[in-house]
């Protein structure tokens, strides 16, 4: 098959096309044709040298022709291994991945079918790849890490949820699940006009400039505080700020810890308030192996409401299945101003 290889952690100029074997199934492996494939900043992450995620950090065994990255995808079920039940040759499907494998830029990935879903009968190819991983961050995040009832129920009625930034890959997802699925009081942030304008879109009740001091622009909206932090730009950098405004018994949940920033001590005001401070990482049920099915749940839910027409994809663009694709897209994850998924498609 043809793949986009990366043969060494640097720039998007590394980034290469081979042929390389198709990949081989483990017991419980699906086989699928890859149709499109999103851009994430684990990409870019695992890419440079700078990142968080490195080649260097994953077993060697799984990647002898170099690392083939993507995180998130979409496609038609060509083959089962042996031990496969969930799927038939011919499904359409969607998915996120593994850390630890060789992700969707290639014509075939093979996959752990208790991670994917048939994707929403409604999407293309296309639109179907800019789902899994971010909506999957999100809805653990806030339903599972920080136990966001799902039914809107009544002990959450007025509860205030901050999602920052708003407007970003996770963001999106994240005020309309808190909307739609936990019945939350969502404020968003936005450091730029069309990033607001997104996020009011969504159904943010609230947007405020993650630029400027958080407090005294929530009390100018008569705002005391707010129950749930959803931090998708910085721990260490928001920390104190978070602590200001959080109130008693609140939750954070953060997918930027900030590996290589000082945390600063906020022990303190947070434990006078029993708050608690939560860590997300999609990546983990696979890394782990454990609970893999639930994550085939979560995407089968967001399925079924996509095509009910209760959430949204938000995509910026779609560019063509070529290497100069891959790496345009790359540059454009990196800069920090996409809105919405980028996406790479044989459509």
């Amino acid at each position: 098959m043809n793949a986009f290889v990366l043969p060494r952690e640097g720039g998007a100029d590394l980034l290469e096309e081979r042929e390389v074997p198709r990949p081989k199934l483990r017991p419980r492996d699906i086989l699928v044709r890859v149709r499109a494939s999103a851009m994430n900043p684990v990409d870019t992450q695992v890419r440079d040298a700078r990142g968080k995620f490195k080649p260097a950090d994953l077993p060697a065994e799984e990647f002898p022709e170099g690392k083939i990255l993507g995180y998130d995808g979409s496609g038609i079920v060509e083959q089962l291994s042996d031990e496969a039940s969930m799927f038939q040759v011919g499904d359409r499907v969607y998915f996120a991945g593994d850390i630890h494998r060789n992700g969707s830029n290639a014509d075939f990935v093979a996959i752990d079918e208790r991670i994917v879903a048939k994707m929403p009968t409604s999407l293309s190819f296309a639109e179907a790849s800019a789902v899994p991983l971010t909506m999957l961050t999100a809805w653990e995040g806030l339903f599972e890490s920080m136990r966001i009832p799902t039914d809107c129920h009544q002990s959450v009625r007025g509860k205030r949820l901050l999602v920052l930034p708003g407007a970003g890959g996770v963001g999106t997802w994240a005020i309309q699940l808190a909307k739609k699925v936990g019945g939350l009081f969502v404020i968003a942030t936005a450091s730029r006009p069309e990033s607001a304008s997104k996020a009011k879109e969504l159904g943010a009740d609230l947007v405020i400039s993650h630029r400027d001091p958080l407090l005294p622009q929530l009390k100018a909206a008569e705002i005391d505080g707010v129950d749930y932090i959803y931090d998708g730009y910085g721990l260490a950098t928001y920390a104190l700020q978070y602590a200001e405004i959080l109130k008693p018994f609140g939750q954070i949940v953060t997918i930027v810890p900030d590996f290589s920033k000082g945390m600063p001590n906020i022990s303190v005001p947070l434990t006078f308030k029993r708050a608690s401070i939560h860590f997300e990482l999609m990546f983990t049920r696979a890394a782990e192996g454990i609970e893999m099915e639930r994550q085939h749940d979560i995407l089968a839910t967001a399925a079924r409401l996509i095509d009910e027409g209760a959430l949204t994809v938000s995509i910026q663009d779609k560019l063509p299945w070529t290497l100069k694709s891959l790496q345009e897209a790359h540059c454009m994850q990196q800069s920090g101003q996409a809105i919405g998924k980028i996406i790479i498609t044989r459509e």
